[in-house]
C-alpha cells in the first residue's frame, strides 16, 4: 500500500477536521410551503450526506376540515414526504435507497410530534391548526390560529389530532427551541424561513408569517445561527432568477408533491397559480448579532 507522506496526511487531517458540518432547518407553515418557496435550496442541503436537513412543518393545512375531508391534511403530508424522499434519492441509487421512512412520535416539553427520518433527512409534522390566510381561523378550530396565539387573543391552541395542547405562545415557542437545540448538534445552524416583514414580503399568508416569528423567537442565541428568509406569494410579482437546472429541480419536487397529492383524491395545485413559482427564489440572508453574556 503506497503511504502518503506526513505533511499530506497532516493536511488531509487537518482539512477533514476544519470541514464545519452544517444543520439546516426548512420551516413551513403547510406541507407545500417549502418546495415552492425554498426548494432549491433544500433540494441542495439533502443532496449533502455530511450535512443534516430538517423539514419542520407547524400546521396541519387542514383548511378548516381538521381530519376530515377525505383526510385532506393526510395527503398534504403524504405528498410533503413523497418530495422529501426524492430529495435524498437523486443522489444516487444503491443499498438502503427505497427503504421504509422511520415513522415515530417524540415527546418535547409534554407535546407530542410526528417524526419521519430518511437518512440524513428528518421530516416534522406538528399538525397545528389552519390559521386561514388572514390568521381569523376556521370554525371547526374554534376560529384559533397561529396569529391569535402570537399575539395572546386566545389560549390553548391544539393540534387537529388532540395529541397536543399549547396553552399560551411561551408553550409554542419553548417546544419549538427543545426540538430545535436537540436537532442542532453540528457547527453551523442556517434556518430557512418565511420572510415575516410584510414590507418586504407583502400579502403573504398569516401562518407563513407566524411560523417565521414563532421560529425566529425559539432560536435566539442558538450558536452558529444564520437566518435565510424567503419570499412567499408575492414572488410571483418578482422576475424569474432561477437558471435551468434550478427550474428542473423546482419543477420535480412540485410535480412529486401535487401528483401524490392527486394520487389521495384530493386537487393536485398544479395549475398556473402555483406553478408560477417555479422559476424563482428569492431569499435573504440574515446573521444575528451575538449575544454577549460576559460580565461587564
Amino acid at each position: 500500500m503506497k503511504q502518503l507522506p506526513l505533511f499530506s496526511l497532516a493536511f488531509f487531517l487537518v482539512t477533514l477536521l476544519s470541514t464545519a458540518q452544517t444543520t439546516r432547518v426548512f420551516v413551513a407553515a403547510h406541507q407545500d410551503d417549502w418546495q415552492l418557496f425554498m426548494g432549491v435550496k433544500a433540494f441542495e442541503s439533502a443532496q449533502n450526506a455530511n450535512d443534516r436537513t430538517v423539514i419542520l412543518h407547524l400546521t396541519a393545512g387542514d383548511a378548516g376540515h381538521k381530519m376530515g375531508n377525505d383526510a385532506y391534511y393526510k395527503a398534504r403530508e403524504s405528498s410533503a414526504l413523497a418530495a422529501a424522499r426524492f430529495m435524498v434519492n437523486a443522489r444516487g441509487s444503491g443499498t438502503f435507497y427505497g427503504d421504509e421512512m422511520q415513522r415515530e412520535w417524540i415527546k418535547i416539553n409534554n407535546q407530542f410530534l410526528l417524526k419521519y427520518t430518511y437518512k440524513q433527512l428528518s421530516v416534522y409534522f406538528m399538525r397545528l391548526p389552519d390559521g386561514n390566510g388572514d390568521g381569523s381561523g376556521f370554525s371547526a378550530n374554534q376560529n384559533k390560529s397561529l396569529e391569535k396565539l402570537y399575539n395572546r387573543k386566545i389560549v390553548d391552541l391544539t393540534s387537529i389530532d388532540g395529541r397536543s395542547t399549547y396553552s399560551n405562545k411561551e408553550t409554542l415557542i419553548g417546544t419549538l427551541k427543545t426540538l430545535i437545540s436537540s436537532i442542532h448538534k453540528t457547527d453551523t445552524l442556517e434556518v430557512h424561513l418565511p420572510e415575516a416583514d410584510q414590507k418586504r414580503n407583502p400579502g403573504d399568508h398569516s401562518d407563513h408569517r407566524m411560523a417565521s416569528l414563532f421560529v425566529q423567537d425559539a432560536t435566539k442565541g442558538l450558536n452558529g445561527l444564520s437566518y435565510f428568509f424567503y419570499i412567499g406569494y408575492h414572488a410571483q410579482n418578482l422576475e424569474p432568477n432561477l437558471t435551468a437546472d434550478e427550474i428542473k429541480i423546482k419543477s420535480a419536487l412540485w410535480g412529486i408533491s401535487t401528483a401524490e397529492l392527486a394520487d389521495q383524491r384530493h386537487y393536485s395545485s398544479w395549475d398556473s397559480i402555483h406553478n408560477k413559482a417555479l422559476d424563482r427564489e428569492y431569499f435573504r440572508v440574515q446573521q444575528p448579532k451575538k449575544i454577549n453574556n460576559s460580565p461587564r
